[in-house]
C-alpha cells in the first residue's frame, strides 16, 4: 500500500535532477539521485522491477533500472519496453496508459518505433545515441538517450513508463500517466578532461579491426593516434596479415627500437623492451603472452597476456577459453608448470579484446579466478601473487563521461565495453588511464596533438585503451607485519578437497616454522622450519590421509604469529 501511494505521488509531481553521470557500469554516481519510482517486489511472475531514477546533464537523459528478479542481459534476452511521452502530451504519440509515447524501445531487439502525426518510423540505436552499461548480464542497468535526438527533440519534460514484457508485463510505475519528469538545466560540472601527456610506462591495447594497420586506406587514422599516444608497449588484436607490422610502428614512432613478437592466430605484441619470451596459452589459440624486460633492476620482468575471445553469441565457448586460462595460470604460477619459466612476484597485465558480451561470470572469472567448470578445469584460484583478486581497470573517454570500447553506429548492437585492461595491482601501480575517442574531443585538443576528429571512427570500430604505470619494487600489504614485514597469506583454495597452497611472503631472509593444527590445537603436520631467502614462497598440504573439518595454518617468525583457518571438505 505504502508503495502504491508512493507511486502515485511521483507520477503526479514534477521530478527534477542534474547530475554528472557516467554510463560506465559503476554506481557511485547515482548515489546522490533520488528515487523516481520504487516497485513492489513479486507483483509479476517473471521479469520484477524494483526501481528507477532518471537525472540529465546538458546532452543526455538517464535513466537506471533495477530489477529484483534475477541478472539479465539488455541487448538481447529480455522484452523490456520503453515509453516515453516527450511532450507530456496524451493526445500525441503512441496511446499507452494515459502516454502519447513518441519513442516505443524494446530492448531485447534492440528497435523501436518513433510515433509522428504522419505514421510511425522505425528507429534503432543510433537514431537515439543510446548509451547503455554494463554490457554484461546484471540486474541493474544505465541508459542515456540524447536529448537532441529527433525522437525526443529537446524536451522540457517527459513522461516515462518500462514494461517488462510487452502488453502484459510488470509495469514502472503501475500508474497511468507515467513519472514525469522535468528536465533540469542547471550546468552540470565539466568533466575534467584527461590529458595524453604520458606518466610512465605506456600500455596501449587495440583491436585494430581485420587488416588494420597494414591496410594502407586507414594507416594515416593509426599513425596520427599512435604518434599522439606515443605507446612503449602495444597489445594488437585481429589481424590476418603481420610481417609487416614491426617495420610499420618503426617507421611512425624511429626513436625506438621495437620488438615485434610472433603472431599468434591474431595477436602480437611489440614492444620497446626485449621480449625474452612468448608462448600461446590456451588450446583455441585465442590467449598469448609475452616476457618483457623492463628498466626496473628490481623488478626486471613483465609479463603480458593478450587475449581475443570467442565473438557475439559464443558464451560457451567464451566460458571455456577462460577457465581454461585460469588453470594455465594456476599450475604456472603454483607449480612452474608452464611454457617457461616465470620468477616470482613478475607484474601481470592481461589485455586484449574480451568479447563479453554475455554472461558476468566470465569477468568473474578472469578476475577473480572463479572457475565455471570446476570438474574439467580444476579449483578456483586467485590471479594475483598476494593471493586476492586481480583488477579490473575501469576507464572513460579523455573528454566524456562513457566507457564504451566499441561503436558500430550502422549496428543494431549499441556501443560497449568490450576491451579490458586486468592487472595485478599487488606489484603495478596506474598512473593513468583512458580510452582514447577522437569524435569527443575539442579541436584545440586535436590541433594539440596533431589528431583529427574522425580519426578512431575511421580506423577501427574499437577504440584504444591505454594505461600509464609503474612496477613495484616489492610486494607489501596491509597483511604483512609493520616489524618484520613477513606475511601469511590467505590459502587457496578455501575449502579444499585434496591439497591446498598456503602463500607467504618475506621481505628478508628469516627462520620460519609454518605447522598445521587441528580445530582443537592440535600439532597436525609441519611444513617447514627452516631459513628461507626473501620473496614469495608457496607451501603445499595434501589433506587426503586427514579428517574433514577445520584446521589452522600457524606461521612464527621471530615470536610473531599469524593464522590462517583452513576447511578441508572431501
Amino acid at each position: 500500500m505504502i508503495t502504491c501511494v508512493i507511486s502515485l505521488l511521483l507520477s503526479f509531481s514534477f521530478l527534477t535532477a542534474s547530475d554528472p553521470i557516467g554510463i560506465d557500469g559503476l554506481w557511485s554516481d547515482w548515489d546522490s539521485v533520488p528515487i523516481a519510482v520504487i516497485d513492489q517486489e513479486n507483483d509479476y511472475n517473471g521479469d520484477d522491477w524494483a526501481e528507477l531514477k532518471i537525472s540529465n546533464d546538458g546532452e543526455f537523459l538517464f535513466l537506471k533500472i533495477v530489477l529484483h528478479s534475477e541478472e539479465t542481459l539488455l541487448q538481447n534476452w529480455n522484452n523490456f519496453y520503453l515509453y516515453i511521452d516527450a511532450d507530456v502530451d496524451s493526445l500525441t504519440g503512441d496511446p499507452f496508459r494515459g502516454l502519447g509515447a513518441e519513442l516505443k524501445w524494446h530492448f531485447g531487439d534492440r528497435s523501436g518505433q518513433y510515433f509522428v502525426q504522419d505514421g510511425v518510423i522505425d528507429i534503432y540505436q543510433n537514431d537515439l545515441t543510446l548509451r547503455q552499461a554494463p554490457t554484461v548480464t546484471s540486474n541493474q542497468f544505465e541508459i542515456a538517450i540524447a536529448l537532441d535526438s529527433f525522437v525526443l527533440n529537446n524536451p522540457d519534460s517527459v513522461a516515462i513508463i518500462f514494461n517488462s514484457n510487452y502488453d502484459n508485463g510488470d509495469l514502472m510505475p503501475n500508474e497511468w500517466g507515467g513519472v514525469i519528469y522535468h528536465i533540469d538545466s542547471t550546468e552540470v560540472e565539466e568533466l575534467e578532461p584527461i590529458s595524453l601527456e604520458k606518466s610512465g610506462i605506456r600500455l596501449v591495447s587495440y583491436n585494430t579491426y581485420n587488416t588494420g594497420i597494414v591496410e594502407s586506406e586507414r594507416q594515416p587514422y593509426f599513425q596520427r593516434i599512435f604518434q599522439a599516444l606515443d605507446p612503449d608497449i602495444i597489445a594488437l588484436q585481429e589481424h590476418s596479415e603481420w610481417d609487416e607490422i614491426g617495420d610499420i610502428i618503426s617507421s611512425w614512432l624511429p626513436n625506438n627500437t621495437w620488438y615485434q613478437g610472433y603472431t599468434f592466430r591474431d595477436l602480437v605484441i611489440v614492444s620497446k623492451y626485449p621480449i625474452l619470451e612468448e608462448a600461446n596459452l590456451i588450446s583455441s589459440e585465442r590467449s598469448m603472452c609475452s616476457l618483457l624486460e623492463v628498466d626496473n633492476p628490481n623488478q626486471p620482468y613483465l609479463l603480458i597476456i593478450n587475449s581475443h575471445f570467442s565473438c557475439c553469441d559464443n558464451d560457451d565457448d567464451r566460458q571455456e577459453q577462460v577457465d581454461e586460462l585460469v588453470q594455465v595460470l594456476r599450475q604456472w604460477i603454483l607449480y612452474g608448470d608452464g611454457p617457461f619459466d616465470l620468477p616470482d612476484n613478475t607484474p601481470i597485465f592481461h589485455v586484449g579484446d574480451f568479447n563479453f558480451v554475455g554472461y558476468k561470470q566470465q569477468i568473474s572469472t578472469v578476475t577473480n579466478g572463479d572457475i565455471y567448470d570446476e570438474s574439467s578445469y580444476g579449483n578456483d584460484f586467485p590471479l594475483d601473487w598476494d593471493g586476492s583478486s586481480v583488477t579490473d581497470l575501469f576507464s572513460i573517454h579523455t573528454h566524456k563521461r562513457m566507457a564504451y570500447t566499441w561503436r558500430k553506429d550502422e549496428s543494431s548492437y549499441n556501443p560497449g565495453k568490450l576491451d579490458y585492461i586486468i592487472y595485478t595491482d599487488s606489484n603495478i601501480s596506474i598512473s593513468k588511464h583512458f580510452v582514447l575517442n577522437t569524435l569527443s574531443m575539442p579541436d584545440s585538443v586535436l590541433i594539440e596533438w596533431e589528431l583529427e576528429s574522425d580519426d578512431t571512427n575511421e580506423a577501427s570500430d574499437h577504440l584504444p585503451r591505454v594505461a600509464d604505470f609503474a612496477t613495484n619494487d616489492l610486494v607489501v600489504t596491509e597483511e604483512i607485519s609493520t616489524v618484520n614485514r613477513f606475511a601469511l597469506h590467505r590459502p587457496y583454495p578455501n575449502p579444499f578437497n585434496a591439497r591446498v597452497a598456503i602463500p607467504i611472503y618475506l621481505e628478508r631472509n628469516k627462520h620460519i616454522q609454518l605447522h598445521i593444527y587441528d580445530i582443537n590445537g592440535r600439532f597436525v603436520s609441519v611444513l617447514a622450519d627452516d631459513i628461507f631467502m626473501s620473496g614469495k614462497k608457496v607451501f603445499y598440504w595434501d589433506g587426503n590421509s586427514y579428517a574433514n573439518g577445520i584446521y589452522f595454518v600457524q606461521l612464527l617468525i621471530d615470536k610473531e604469529v599469524q593464522t590462517q583457518k583452513i576447511i578441508l571438505l572431501k
